[in-house]
Parts: structure tokens; sequence; C-alpha cells
């Protein structure tokens, strides 16, 4: 058996993560990307456009 790991957004760095939420609208990140687990909270946290 392989024990490859699946593609996920969880192990994209988080400079292509900045990338992907540069073309999403703010809500959509709101609604679609927050409170879905700590690390995506902790992505969206650092993003630029909510300091």
């Amino acid at each position: 058996m392989d024990n490859k790991t699946s593609p996920s957004l969880l192990t994209l760095s988080v400079e292509l993560i900045f990338r992907i939420l540069d073309n999403l609208h703010e809500s959509t990140i709101l609604f679609s990307m927050r409170n879905v687990c700590a690390q995506l909270n902790t992505t969206t946290d650092a993003y630029r456009r909510y300091q």
C-alpha cells in the first residue's frame, strides 16, 4: 500500500494561500475559509487585507 498524502489546501505554503486569497472577495474568505480549522484561522488572521 502506498502512503502518499493527498493534496490539500493545508499543504500549500502560506504565501500561496495568500495569493489565492488575493483573488477572493472578502466575504467569501470570511464565510468559506474562516472557522474551518485552526490552521486556516491563523492564516486568514495573518492575511494583510484584515490587518
